[in-house]
């Protein structure tokens, strides 16, 4: 709850009256006011349901807020002395609500702007001093870009130049039609703040100009609903060619289109050289004001001849990923609203009467990620493989971990397990992590289960096997951070997950089973996922065998007794119906009339042996299952994509199988590295029901396969976690990789950064470990004892 002073309290929720027909609707809000001397600190908070873009002197301040739920909505809290100065000052916010629920958010129709900052004698809090108005150069009546995320942008310049946020005195005819409601009033009772750092401000530019074309419009694209049909329509009817030099300036992008003519189309594709998500800002000089147009389509790859990818009507993954720009007369200067995830930027110019110029600039909007983990070897394609990995990452850790920045920026938690893995291992931040863990916990079906991510109106969205992950996901903030109290915080919303599984999901056979109201994903492949499907049930001894640690830990007795009764029940079950005692492997799962499913996968071996179950038979697993995996020979079952793959090489490297590991990493994912991103699914992969995935319909930007980024380390670079916070690691580098000669990886501890590096310099190795104070390491190299070290060692290995 909110303190009972805080200047939030004294605020009002505000928004334009014309907010009865709530749908893609834009506010523009502005506070003007002076200053005898700027304060040294000016905090200044500020929200919106469901988004806003803060402006101090006409200048970018920050966007929010971060997704919530409007019970406790989030606030976020900027310092405005750096944009403020003595005399006359101006603050300005553009509000959003598109009046419908997405995949990040869930409506209560109702809209508002909230604001508060008091310095001194001055107070700019919301009220009745503000002004405000709509912003009626937006088109409302536009498409999704998809179901799971808002409405096309559609931007009339010539009936707003701007200079309601740059000017210095309030420009003329202002509406004063306001609504103000109190702080608490329904539906925002209460509000927190984010608990994550602002989003990122920095310029990410366009450094190519890369394939261009000329050609007709489709039929009706001054009136189409949803701009980017045409476009899907238009572009294979184009001869694409290379496009002429673009200037670059570090910051801006140039880039030339020829005029036109009444009902034609030119176009030139612009290149981030890496993935990005943020606001496209554009200045454009040579419009006539007279209904000219230009479109700007983002995708994330190209075909080899320069024709931009994208995903036509009728597709599982429909992107209309687009925007458009009515033109002012002689020059426009505008940013648009909504962060678009994107590699490539595809600007079409539509009946210009002359040539137009266009500059273009991104304004990058990530999570600030510290990045001070690292990994390098000599191997060119390796470290290609983990540069994309980074990359992926961050373009996917925003206000919450997403599953990719392009089509969705949906906080899906089991990608965001994997990604809290990156993360710690990149940056040792657990914040991101944290605040998910509370997100996914706040929405929940009757029965106790999470929704696969949230919040979300998308109701065809849960998960069971999620849910068992978002049980795992508090262990893992706990094992990394050292924290109890996240566990006890959410005790009693883990018991309301487990009493599904110990009621409405478990069968007569005392086993978990298939519950058709839902979507049990368990991996993108053709697993058997009918009946009694063995991943599942394995899932869950895997969580239970977390909880019983953490309930020790947190001396909490009586549920430690609750949840080892659980563990004992489950874990004698799997083995006696789901274990193939002649093939030494776990099967499958049962059909619904019991019979055992003769399909021994490798996911059901992988993760019986993160739960180590059968210890004495993980030899015939790893030679009858995970090592032809891994030589990328045939084996039955379903096949590990992208994402699950990460668990086959956390048992393979618990095993001693780095090489392999290393391998299959560098055969897998070296087709990614020329998109700049990892892959939703390995290229043609069977995600079941007879479909494949391909390149273009999924993602380029998925970072649950950015996991590269801790097996590298984790294999060539030796350093794995091997206790709690980090205060003991294992260092057994992986020395006989073909073609790697030398290795160098850090990663941030809480106490500070692991390093470690090796060199292959004839027939010796010469091996180092650097550790910080208050951490142990386990070292097993070959032809030494093992060992237990601290601080700085070295070795020479024969």
């Amino acid at each position: 709850m909110l303190k009972p002073n805080h200047p939030l309290r004294r605020a009002s929720w505000m928004w334009i009256s014309a907010a009865e027909f709530l749908h893609n609707q834009y506010a523009q809000f502005r506070k003007d006011f002076d200053l005898d001397v700027v304060p040294a600190k000016a905090p200044f908070f500020v929200s919106a349901d469901q988004k806003y873009v803060l402006y101090a002197n006409g200048k970018y301040v920050t966007r929010g807020p971060a997704r919530g739920y409007q019970d406790s909505w989030p606030f976020d809290e900027v310092d405005l002395t750096p944009y403020l100065r003595a005399g006359h000052n101006w603050i300005c916010i553009l509000g959003y609500n598109g009046g419908k629920s997405t995949y990040q958010y869930l409506t209560q129709s109702y809209a508002g702007v909230i604001a508060a900052g008091v310095w001194g004698k001055v107070d700019v809090s919301s009220n009745n001093t503000w002004s405000g108005r709509p912003a009626r150069a937006y088109k409302r009546d536009t498409a999704r870009y998809r179901v799971q995320l808002d409405f096309q942008e559609q931007f009339d310049a010539r009936e707003d130049d701007g200079s309601w946020r740059t000017a210095e005195k309030l420009p003329e005819g202002w509406s004063m039609k306001r609504s103000f409601r109190p702080y608490g009033v329904m539906p925002w009772h209460d509000m927190e703040d984010r608990g994550i750092p602002n989003l990122g401000n920095e310029w990410l530019p366009y450094v190519r100009a890369c394939s261009m074309a000329q050609g007709s419009c489709a039929e009706g694209y001054r009136d189409r609903y949803n701009i980017a049909h045409g476009f899907h329509s238009e572009h294979d009817k184009l001869a694409w060619r290379d496009a002429s030099p673009a200037q670059a300036d570090g910051k801006w992008l140039t880039l030339t289109l020829p005029g036109t003519g009444e009902d034609r189309l030119a176009a030139v594709t612009a290149d981030l050289g890496v993935l990005g998500i943020g606001s496209l800002n554009v200045e454009i000089s040579g419009g006539a004001g007279q209904g000219e147009m230009i479109d700007f389509y983002f995708t994330e790859g190209l075909h080899p001849d320069g024709r931009p990818i994208v995903t036509a009507p009728g597709t599982g993954c429909e992107a209309s990923m687009c925007n458009r720009l009515y033109l002012r007369p002689v020059a426009t200067k505008h940013e648009f609203f909504h962060v678009m995830g994107h590699r490539y930027l595809v600007a079409i110019a539509r009946s210009t009467r002359q040539p137009v110029t266009v500059r273009v600039a991104l304004r990058h909007t990530v999570y600030p990620l510290d990045i001070k983990g690292r990994f390098s070897c000599d191997d060119a394609m390796l470290n290609d493989i983990y540069r994309i990995s980074v990359r992926t990452q961050q373009v996917c850790a925003l206000d919450s971990y997403v599953d990719t920045p392009w089509r969705e920026q949906a906080q899906w938690w089991g990608d965001a397990r994997v990604q809290g893995q990156n993360t710690f291992h990149l940056a040792g931040d657990a914040r991101l992590v944290a605040r998910g863990i509370r997100s996914i916990g706040r929405q929940e079906v009757p029965n106790g289960l999470t929704y696969g991510h949230a919040p979300t109106m998308s109701h065809h969205c849960i998960l069971p096997d999620f849910s068992l992950i978002w049980l795992v996901s508090i262990w893992d903030y706990y094992y990394q951070t050292g924290d109890i109290g996240m566990f006890k915080e959410q005790w009693p919303r883990v018991l309301r997950v487990l009493g599904y599984f110990r009621g409405e999901g478990r069968q007569k056979n005392g086993l978990l089973g298939y519950d058709p109201r839902y979507w049990l994903f368990l991996d993108w492949t053709n697993l058997h996922k009918d009946g009694t499907p063995t991943l599942l049930n394995l899932w869950y001894i895997f969580a239970l065998e977390k909880l019983i640690t953490m309930a020790g830990v947190a001396r909490m007795a009586k549920e430690k007794k609750l949840l080892t009764g659980l563990y004992n029940e489950q874990k004698k079950r799997v083995l006696a119906k789901l274990w193939n005692n002649k093939e030494k492997l776990f099967h499958d799962g049962l059909t619904r009339e019991g019979k055992a499913v003769n399909v021994h996968s490798v996911h059901n071996q992988t993760l019986a042996i993160l739960c180590g179950l059968k210890p004495e038979h993980h030899g015939a697993m790893v030679e009858k299952r995970m090592l032809p995996y891994l030589r990328e020979e045939k084996v039955e079952g379903g096949q590990p994509s992208s994402f699950w793959v990460t668990y086959v090489y956390s048992a393979m490297r618990q095993l001693g199988y780095g090489r392999q590991v290393v391998e299959h990493i560098k055969r897998n994912w070296a087709p990614m590295v020329p998109w700049g991103g990892t892959w939703e699914a390995f290229p043609s992969s069977d995600i079941g029901g007879g479909k494949t995935q391909e390149v273009g319909n999924g993602s380029c930007s998925h970072a649950w396969a950015a996991h590269p980024i801790y097996h590298l380390v984790g294999t060539l670079g030796g350093l794995a976690q091997k206790d709690v916070g980090w205060k003991r690691v294992s260092f057994t580098p992986t020395l006989d990789v073909p073609g790697v000669g030398t290795t160098s990886a850090a990663i941030p501890a809480p106490q500070g950064l692991i390093e470690s590096s090796w060199t292959r310099k004839g027939d010796k190795v010469e091996v180092s470990l650097k550790l910080p104070r208050g951490v142990e390491a386990e070292v097993i190299l070959p032809g030494q004892k093992p060992a237990k070290v601290r601080g700085t060692k070295r070795w020479t290995l024969g």
